[in-house]
């Protein structure tokens, strides 16, 4: 086993503001680790003296996010690992829970139905949606390039009423171009019946409008026209806002449409599906999904862009790990306790 300790600081431009309690994501790959057992042992931290500890979850091999409490400009993490110690329990103070404390659920797509929130929302796979390269350094989803059938639902309530903001976010890229007049869904969230439309996104190729849909009976309520290029990311940020009272549509970090008023909510909304409308309707998503998260809590401009650039570009965000001094291997470790 291995064992490491280094350091990044984050790009000054990537951060446009100062964000509290922001899960940045971490490859592990470009730090160093190369099995699971170093990557269970990874411990961050905010200075070398290992003093403030940062909660983090281990998502795989190569994905790790970490919960920053104060995200500034100049930040500084330290990435510790020894390949011998077991990872945090997820009830843990360090431990997975904590990364996403305000979150209603967070899907990495890794296992495809894992929910990473102390809620366990855990999705259902309908039509065997399977696994492929994401766009963060591991899994997302893959609901084939001319899906039919396939698509990620939580049996459950979400807890989320129709008097309340949402914000659902997701990485998406098409496959095949939809045929004119299909409207296949990114993320829905609506009542159980379909009858009452409350964050619907969804893309019609025929128009090249990528819209949020809502209300009683299906109103469009915001919409962007873009011709999505095939097998490309994009990232998505919907927004419904009660506060302001109108819809947003977020493209890669940037606001590219906003609605008027937003219409009346039934009070029970509480059905979840990715690449597919809840309650139906066959406009299933064909191609990949990967990171969607879904919250309450409303964020500005720019925690968008920020979240944005890095997930898009991890490598320029964090940039390079150096090591930090005193850092030993295991091997070399025993090495000297056996000749001293």
């Amino acid at each position: 086993m291995a064992a490491g300790f280094k350091s990044a600081t984050v790009r000054a431009a990537d951060v446009p503001a100062t964000q509290t309690d922001f899960p940045s994501y971490v490859d592990l790959a470009r730090i160093g680790i190369t099995t699971l057992a170093e990557a269970e042992s990874v411990r961050v931290y905010a200075d070398s003296a290992k003093t403030t500890e940062w909660a983090r979850e281990i998502v795989s091999l190569t994905e790790m996010h970490v919960k920053v409490p104060s995200l500034t400009s100049i930040v500084v993490m330290y990435v510790d690992w020894d390949g011998v110690r077991s990872d945090y329990a997820v009830t843990d103070t360090f431990g997975r829970n904590n990364v996403w404390t305000g979150f209603t659920s967070v899907y990495h797509l890794e296992s495809v139905t894992a929910d990473s929130t102390v809620n366990a929302n855990t999705l259902t796979n309908t039509g065997s949606t399977g696994n492929a390269t994401g766009k963060l350094n591991g899994n997302g989803a893959d609901f084939g390039a001319s899906n039919t059938s396939k698509k990620l639902t939580v049996s459950g309530n979400l807890g989320i009423g129709g008097n309340s903001s949402i914000v659902m976010s997701q990485w998406f890229q098409t496959a095949s171009t939809p045929t004119a007049g299909n409207q296949p869904v990114i993320v829905s969230h609506r009542s159980t019946t379909g009858a009452d439309r409350y964050c619907d996104t969804y893309y019609r190729n025929d128009a090249g409008v990528l819209s949020i849909y809502s209300g009683s009976g299906g109103v469009v309520t915001a919409r962007y026209i873009i011709t999505l290029s095939v097998n490309t990311w994009y990232h998505l940020v919907a927004i419904r806002d009660v506060s302001a009272n109108n819809f947003k549509i977020y493209l890669d970090g940037v606001l590219q449409a906003t609605s008027g008023a937003l219409p009346t909510a039934a009070a029970a909304q509480n059905g979840y599906a990715i690449s597919e409308f809840v309650g139906g309707g066959g406009f299933w998503w064909p191609g990949k999904q990967d990171e969607s998260r879904v919250t309450t809590t409303v964020p500005d401009a720019n925690r968008i862009t920020t979240e944005y650039n890095n997930q898009n570009d991890e490598a320029s965000f964090w940039g390079t790990w150096a090591d930090v001094g005193g850092a030993v291997s295991v091997n070399a470790r025993r090495l000297f306790m056996m000749m001293v």
